[in-house]
């Protein structure tokens, strides 16, 4: 998904192969947002496999453009297109979720 922000493309996709959500520029990595698929446990709430986002990050000089909020926003919205529930051990995902309840249902 291609996204503009003050005149600039970026790029944010899932690498599968890494287990992360990526946002780029002019072919870079700037951003990720990793992640581990997993088996339902018993603290879960759900039926199936559940996806535990563990870390965001967006490199500094990069900051400021809301660009982890969008690769948060892309990766919970892919995730759930996919019938997957998620947890999280991100702080970053975790104030993510807290002010985004349209989330609530997909978290495990």
């Amino acid at each position: 998904m291609d996204i503009d922000i003050s005149g600039e493309t970026f790029t944010i996709a899932e690498d599968a192969a890494a287990k992360r959500f990526t946002v780029t520029h002019e072919g870079k990595v700037i951003g990720l947002a990793d992640y581990i698929d997993r088996e339902t446990s018993a603290d879960d709430t759900a039926d199936g496999p559940v996806r535990m986002f563990t870390h965001t990050e967006v490199s500094p000089e990069w900051g400021g453009r809301g660009l982890a909020a969008k690769l948060v926003r892309y990766a919970l919205e892919t995730s759930a297109e996919a019938g997957l529930k998620f947890r999280t051990t991100c702080s970053y995902v975790q104030n993510f979720l807290a002010k985004n309840d349209e989330f609530d249902k997909f978290v495990a």
